[in-house]
């Protein structure tokens, strides 16, 4: 007589218990409003992909890790005493004559934190996330690209702490809880790393100089799909 009873009451509890682990496939884009990332990229945002993991704590909670990687870079020209900015691809009549040297920078990005959400409905779960992050980077400068083994490229790293804070969502369909689930998620906030300083070895000496100095912040967005379970 009960038992249609208890296996509602079963079926709502289920449902209530919205975090899950899980592991996705990500895109995304970071803010980089500093000028002096100008000679890698010109625009106010970078792309990015990667992957994020999350390990569930409790039935409305989260840790979540990510990374995320990517790669810029341009020609650096000077003519009528200013400096240009190309992609790799410009017609070389553009840049003859003024050409200094190609930059590339190539970004790996760590991020960690809890994520906390809310059931709207058994498949919509709204959530806020803060994660503390760690940009680590190398930046080269090479003044003669055609050359495999030029002498005289300079190559940099360096790191820099941050943290990013966003609202997202989680958009799984309803099955049983049991069940490996495909899902998917978007998230959108705000990202501030601290200014990172790359250093190069001068050639034929032991010393390290700077050649690199830029931060990374503003909008912070990401988008991914993957198995909840």
């Amino acid at each position: 007589m009960h038992t249609p009873i208890l296996l509602l009451a079963a079926s709502l509890a289920g449902s209530a218990q919205a975090a899950d682990h899980e592991l996705s496939l990500e895109l995304g884009a970071f803010g980089t409003a500093d000028d002096r990332f100008d000679m890698f990229d010109e625009g106010n945002t970078i792309g990015t992909m990667g992957l994020r993991g999350a390990f569930a704590v409790h039935e409305r909670i989260n840790i979540v890790a990510g990374y995320h990687t990517g790669a810029w870079g341009q020609d650096v020209v000077t003519g009528d005493g200013e400096t240009y900015y190309y992609s790799y691809d410009t017609d070389e009549d553009y840049i003859e004559g003024g050409f200094l040297f190609r930059s590339a920078f190539r970004s790996h990005q760590f991020l960690l934190g809890p994520k906390a959400d809310v059931r709207i409905a058994d498949w919509l779960y709204p959530y806020a996330t803060v994660q503390g992050a760690l940009f680590t980077g190398t930046v080269r400068m090479d003044d003669d690209p055609g050359q495999d083994d030029n002498s005289n490229q300079l190559k940099g790293t360096g790191f820099s702490p941050g943290g990013v804070a966003a609202l997202g969502i989680d958009l799984v369909p309803i099955a049983s809880r049991r069940a490996v689930r495909a899902g998917s998620h978007l998230e959108m906030g705000y990202g501030l790393v601290a200014t990172g300083v790359y250093k190069a070895k001068v050639s034929g000496t032991e010393q390290r100089e700077e050649i690199a100095r830029f931060g990374m912040g503003g909008f912070y967005l990401r988008w991914g799909v993957g198995v909840y379970f």
